[in-house]
């Protein structure tokens, strides 16, 4: 009951981040028998308003999300779109304890993989892409 009632807070929390321009991130609450979790968000930051899609995650090499989540794994590392319209795919979520993480994004063609440290607190990580070999120009209305 607990989960469900904090995915439905942390859903809350992104459409209405997303409509303004913030994300907030709860404290979240741990079971009796476990460590404290935080959650670990993965956001793009598009490029000239653009978000790419489909694409993933792969923490420590063991769990992978995907947006869609109706994408099929593997993803190919070398075709992905990018439009405006995937701003709402563009946050991929973990919960964790504290400690490092390694993390690979997919499509590897398109963004940079990296670590993270989580200590005691909610964490975001800023994917900047997907990048573009072809140089481009952003205009603005």
């Amino acid at each position: 009951m607990r989960r469900a009632t904090l995915a439905s807070v942390i859903v809350v929390a992104f459409l209405v981040g997303s409509a303004f321009g913030f994300y907030v991130l709860p404290a979240l609450t741990p079971d009796q028998s476990s460590q404290q979790m935080y959650a670990l968000a993965f956001t793009q930051q598009g490029f000239c308003g653009a978000y790419g899609a489909p694409w993933s995650v792969a923490l420590n090499g063991h769990t992978t999300v995907v947006e869609p989540s109706t994408a099929s794994l593997p993803l190919s590392n070398t075709q992905m779109a990018a439009l405006p319209s995937y701003k709402n795919l563009s946050v991929i979520w973990f919960h964790v304890t504290n400690g490092v993480y390694t993390y690979v994004v997919a499509p590897t063609d398109f963004f940079h993989n990296g670590t993270v440290t989580v200590n005691s607190a909610n964490t975001i990580v800023t994917v900047t892409g997907p990048l573009f070999s072809a140089s481009s120009t952003c205009a603005t209305p």
